[in-house]
């Protein structure tokens, strides 16, 4: 989700851009119902993949190597970034008319479903973790295959934790802000900072603001209406309890941040190491860091505790982390052939499939796999801690996926503002309502 959200403002116009691409592609069916033959002449098809998400970037290239060689019905090419974030290039692609094949797709997908090849009876579907095929499907037809599981709060280095609590930290213990904020005293208090925040717009922007819509009620209806709520302009955040709950946890993260000083030059690939050096004790960010904490810290133990909202342990946030699945695997319907098409379908379910791709998916990409007939499963430590809260029925929604285009740059850069004291809790309160106000 991170890497594709940058820019997005523009995405009214590119649709308009991709749409004059219609027509003019190299297909304009899709295969039928995945029974298309996958090569020709037994010559490999070529087909194309363009991966946004740049955490993956080398095991991706290696799993694809593999790929290319175990078979003979496709050969699978990835699509370089070049400098762009992933729907930056794939806008430029598709306007090129050389659209990628396979796409990861999250957060644009419904101004892109008519681009896409319906994937309804793949066998996969019957597979997926219920809930996961909820946002890629359209109509009764399922148009993305899901990447993975990705969860976002606070993950916290437990070494640190166990010896600052004087035994083995049990995140239950927290569960409100004074409980955090006593937390993150007694770190302090040991010598080290209480937690790093990254200023990047989609983490503020898209993932922080996730939990204030989310916490607004436990039903999910009620909640989606609070959205309405927003840009009907019938809210008054000043008076909503969550949001004040929420900016107060903002607060807190503000007042003993590592970066206080200079919140916003702080760097995202110094934060994996800040944690690992045990110079930070947690980190607002989610498990598609994985790699980078694992590289930093291999034998380190690492877990997720909830953003509390309030100082009643028993209301709705305080003890769920965010998680759900946020880019999807897609593939061209406008510009590719029958034929890649289910070179495309093929690709896929290999990469799900089969021992050697489930292999890469859960041990090298570190993702938690959203399907329930996952052969190998994640044994890291904080994979483990999102299983749990799973199995607990302790997440909550990603809200984040239904705001429109602009909606993370904006908050997020609101965010930025007050963790740098150019505006006040009133200042947020009045753009965030703006935005919604007048959003496009």
């Amino acid at each position: 989700m991170k890497k594709w959200m940058s820019l997005s403002i523009a995405l009214a116009l590119v649709v308009t851009v991709l749409a004059a691409c219609g027509g003019n592609g190299k297909a304009t069916n899709e295969a039928d119902g995945g029974q298309g033959a996958a090569n020709t002449g037994g010559k490999p098809v070529d087909i194309t993949v363009l991966v946004g998400k740049e955490e993956i970037a080398k095991p991706f290239e290696a799993m694809v190597k593999d790929y290319n060689e175990s078979q003979d019905k496709a050969k699978v090419t990835i699509i370089p970034l070049s400098g762009a974030n992933g729907y930056e290039r794939m806008t430029t692609l598709y306007a090129a008319n050389n659209a990628p094949t396979v796409i990861s797709i999250g957060q644009e997908m419904p101004l892109m479903k008519d681009k896409l090849v319906d994937l309804t009876n793949e066998e996969w579907v019957k597979n997926a973790s219920t809930g996961t095929l909820d946002y890629a499907t359209f109509d009764g037809k399922v148009l993305g295959m899901p990447m993975s599981v990705e969860a976002f709060g606070f993950i916290y280095n437990k070494a640190i934790l166990d010896k600052v609590t004087g035994g083995k930290f049990d995140p239950a213990t927290v569960k409100t802000i004074d409980d955090l904020k006593a937390l993150f005293e007694k770190i302090q208090a040991s010598g080290v900072a209480p937690i790093t925040v990254t200023p990047l717009d989609w983490s503020l922007g898209a993932h922080f603001t996730n939990i204030l819509f989310t916490t607004q009620s436990q039903d999910r209806e009620a909640r989606h209406k609070f959205l309405d709520d927003m840009t009907a302009g019938t809210v008054d955040l000043s008076n909503n309890a969550i949001f004040n709950g929420w900016m107060d946890v903002f607060d807190l993260m503000k007042q003993y941040n590592t970066a206080k000083d200079a919140p916003l030059a702080a760097q995202y690939d110094e934060a994996p190491l800040l944690l690992a050096d045990g110079k930070a004790a947690m980190w607002f960010m989610g498990n598609w860091t994985y790699p980078q904490i694992k590289e930093a810290d291999p034998e380190g133990e690492y877990g997720f505790l909830p953003v509390p909202i309030s100082n009643n342990a028993d209301d709705y946030g305080n003890s769920q982390i965010s998680a759900s699945v946020s880019l999807y695997w897609a593939i061209d319907k406008e510009q590719s052939t029958p034929e890649q098409q289910a070179a495309a379908k093929d690709f896929l379910n290999w990469m799900i499939g089969s021992p050697e791709g489930q292999d890469y998916y859960v041990n090298q990409f570190s993702a938690l796999p959203a399907f329930n007939n996952f052969q190998v499963q994640p044994e890291d430590t904080l994979s483990q801690s999102v299983l749990y809260y799973m199995d607990q029925e302790q997440t909550l929604e990603w809200m984040n996926l239904y705001f429109p285009p602009d909606g993370f740059p904006t908050m997020g850069a609101t965010l930025q503002k007050y963790l740098t004291n150019t505006i006040d809790r009133e200042g947020v309160v009045t753009e965030f309502e703006n935005y919604w106000k007048t959003k496009k």
